[in-house]
């Protein structure tokens, strides 16, 4: 009993490694390329254009919150306690806003970046897969999934060069 178990798992390991030995594996660093991609480049330059106004107003507010502090910490001594708790009052309800207005752009910001990220994500898996038809692969594998593979079988340059390609 104990040869014809020996014997079996033989048989499957001689007929796994052929079967591997016939098979096209890669693997891709989705990471490598959605940092290296052109099109990483457009999405930076199309959110700054974007979110450029909000931008300068949050900056316009934020240089008048700091001429507000710069008049109460240079006239303090002079003014009468009543233009303190007046000026204190105005500086707190600036700082309010300072921090509505920079929470609602960082929301917005990442929300959109999400977004562009997403579409980015599935423009490199349309090139992923049609590298795999084109090329026969029976198999590709994102790198964060391996423990070792050789530096050969990195398909990740030739997916950036098609995506390149691709231009969109």
């Amino acid at each position: 009993m104990r040869k014809l178990l020996i014997t079996a798992l033989s048989a499957l390991a001689i007929s796994t490694s052929a079967f591997a030995a016939d098979m096209k594996v890669g693997f891709v660093d989705i990471s490598y390329i959605m940092a290296k991609s052109p099109q990483r480049v457009a999405i930076t330059e199309k959110l700054k254009g974007e979110f450029k106004e909000q931008e300068e107003e949050l900056k316009a507010l934020l240089d008048e919150y700091k001429k507000l502090q710069e008049k109460a910490q240079k006239d303090g001594a002079t003014m009468s306690e009543q233009e303190r708790i007046d000026m204190s009052r105005q500086a707190q309800e600036m700082e309010g806003k300072l921090k509505l207005k920079q929470n609602a752009l960082n929301e917005d910001m990442k929300r959109r970046g999400q977004e562009e990220q997403r579409m980015l994500a599935g423009k490199i898996m349309e090139q992923i897969n049609a590298l795999a038809t084109e090329e026969n692969y029976d198999m590709l594998v994102n790198k964060e999934a391996l423990l070792f593979a050789k530096p050969s079988m990195n398909v990740s340059d030739k997916v950036l060069a098609r995506l390149g390609a691709s231009g969109n």
